[in-house]
């Protein structure tokens, strides 16, 4: 309607309705002022008629009409020519924390990329995941929220966040103060160990810049002690641990609440080490900012042989080995 009558001209002053919303003075000829005059109501118009059929669509009954629905969105913020079609949905309530999801490419490198979970009526979660069908991983639908519940339940906004980010802030917090490694950590730590003890020998010692250079290009894992803090505390508190900022690392975590945990292979570089709590400050890839993973969580940090850059590596990948 507006690209077909919004530039239309005024043939009949008397058809304007009164009183006038645009004042008469300081117009050339009544002509000109009833186009302005008319212009102006149009647009009050088309303005009207859209809060109309927002509020239609909102209180709208049947399927996907009525209420809302939790969405997993990715490459947040929408900023993008790319996200013209869905930045609409940054009005929306969002639940649970920001997550890391990698980097996006700009003029100057890389920068942080985000995902975030949001509750949005059921028909623009419709319309946001059918303009992302070529790209399956933009936009995942949730489950709806229970009508008359102003919030969602926390498992599924958590379960949603998983698929953007494996490792949660809330993984290590509900394990409680003294967490100890689960069985799941402390058999993947003994099959890692014991596939190193003949290139662990080689070494002149635990502290020696072999061990650095063969940890950075993944020849070699740290793994942490089941008994922290032990020998392998030890031997990260001796290591250059301020030059492993310059490389991208993997670092082995068990992901999850407890009772349904995972292993999981993060990527990204470590900017500091506590040896006392054994925690490790680490910023996954795309040039986030660190993340606080607690030793009892660690499986092994090591490097990747063959992928070595922000570029190369994905955010994270299932644990293989």
């Amino acid at each position: 309607m507006e690209a077909v009558w919004g530039g239309t001209r005024v043939r009949d002053v008397t058809a304007l309705p009164e009183p006038a919303l645009v004042a008469g003075a300081g117009f050339a000829a009544p002509a000109q002022w009833a186009d302005a005059e008319f212009q102006h109501r149009w647009q009050q118009y088309v303005l009207d008629c859209c809060g109309r059929l927002e509020e239609a669509l909102g209180a709208a009954t049947g399927d996907g009409g009525d209420g809302r629905q939790l969405v997993l969105v990715s490459g947040w913020p929408l900023t993008r020519k790319r996200d013209a079609e869905l930045a609409y949905l940054a009005q929306y309530e969002q639940h649970g924390p920001t997550v890391p999801f990698g980097g996006r490419r700009t003029g100057y490198g890389v920068e942080p990329d985000h995902a975030v979970v949001l509750a949005v009526p059921r028909f623009a979660a419709r319309h946001a995941a059918d303009h992302t069908r070529d790209d399956r991983q933009r936009v995942i639908l949730g489950p709806d929220l229970v009508a008359g519940t102003a919030e969602p339940d926390e498992r599924d906004v958590l379960a949603l966040l998983r698929g953007a980010y494996p490792y949660l802030l809330a993984d290590a917090e509900g394990d409680g103060p003294g967490a100890r490694p689960t069985a799941m950590v402390t058999t993947a730590r003994a099959v890692r160990r014991a596939a190193q003890l003949e290139r662990q020998a080689a070494y002149s010692g635990p502290d020696s810049m072999e061990v650095y250079n063969d940890l950075v290009v993944g020849k070699y894992s740290w793994v942490p002690d089941d008994e922290h803090p032990g020998p392998a505390a030890a031997e990260m508190e001796n290591l250059p641990v301020h030059w492993l900022k310059d490389w991208m690392l993997c670092l082995d975590v068990e992901c999850g609440m407890r009772a349904e945990t995972v292993l999981h292979r993060l990527y990204g570089t470590v900017t500091s080490y506590e040896p006392g709590t054994g925690r490790v400050e680490f910023s996954p890839t795309g040039g986030h900012p660190a993340i606080s993973v607690p030793v009892h969580r660690i499986v092994a940090l090591t490097g990747d042989r063959q992928r070595r850059s922000d570029g190369q590596v994905p955010a994270h990948e299932p644990y293989k080995e």
